[in-house]
This record gives structure tokens, sequence and C-alpha cells, in this order.
């Protein structure tokens, strides 16, 4: 009995940590870029647009955009996987509002939602402007994308 009681503990201790360690990637190293940022303002020369409303999500590979409607407690969400250099972000926006993106019609309804903040391609490439753990600031098609980090 006590043999079973041991391995049971060590069962679930090694459970654990098998979780704390699984959004890792090498050396423990998740990336500055790991978490949810909030867009504050799209800016151009012309016009700056406050947002409070979006929130993008990283974690390893994979990225959520949220857009969210307080007064319906709704939110539209895009998802896919991103590439990323020193200098930019490439993102492939592969799901709309938990669909995959499979025909011409799936990828034409994301990208009028898209469209809403000045996106209008499906893999669309961001130059990283600035980037700490605090704030970031992308651009992309003469936009300028402000961003606070929330967690």
């Amino acid at each position: 009995m006590k043999h079973f009681i041991g391995i049971t503990i060590l069962t679930i201790a090694m459970c654990c940590m098998s979780s704390l360690t699984s959004c890792m990637q090498n050396n423990g190293y998740i990336g500055d870029l790991w978490g949810q940022w909030r867009l504050e303002e799209i800016t151009t020369d012309k016009m700056v647009e406050e947002c409070d409303t979006v929130f993008f999500s990283f974690q390893s590979n994979v990225f959520q955009v949220r857009k969210v409607i307080y007064s319906s407690y709704d939110y539209t969400a895009f998802t896919g996987i991103y590439e990323r250099s020193d200098e930019m972000i490439k993102f492939d926006f592969l799901n709309f509002n938990s669909n995959d993106i499979v025909t011409a019609e799936d990828s034409a309804a994301m990208l009028q939602e898209l469209q809403r903040l000045y996106i209008y391609e499906v893999s669309p490439t961001f130059d990283i402007k600035s980037l700490n753990r605090n704030n970031m600031i992308l651009q992309h098609n003469n936009h300028e994308y402000y961003f606070k980090k929330l967690n």
C-alpha cells in the first residue's frame, strides 16, 4: 500500500511539473511576445484612432486577435500562426470565429472584418518598430499600431 501511495504521489508530481513547463520553449524561454497585448491606438500621418477593444495574444508560434464588443458581451476572434524575426512579424490568419478558413467566401468574410483594423490580406507582414516587455509598436501599410502589455 505504501508503494502504491508513493507511485501515486510521484505520478501527480510529474504531471504538475510537466504542466508548468509545457508552454516554454528551449531552455525555459517563452519569448518577449508571450502574453496578452491591448491595442491602444492606430495612427497614420493624418489620423489617430483610439482602440481599447482589440487584444492580441501570443503563445509559442500561435496568436489570437479578439475584438471585444462590450455592449453585447461578445467578441470577434481571429487565430493563426506567426513567424517572427527581430525586424518583422508575419501573421497567417487561419481561423475566424472558430471556423477554419477553407473557401474564398470564408476568406472574404474574415478580410471584411480585418479591414476594420486596416489589414487587407490573410498573411500580412508587420515591421517591428519597437518592442519591450511593456510596449510594442508595429507598422503595416503606413499604419502604426501601438500596444500595451497586459500580463
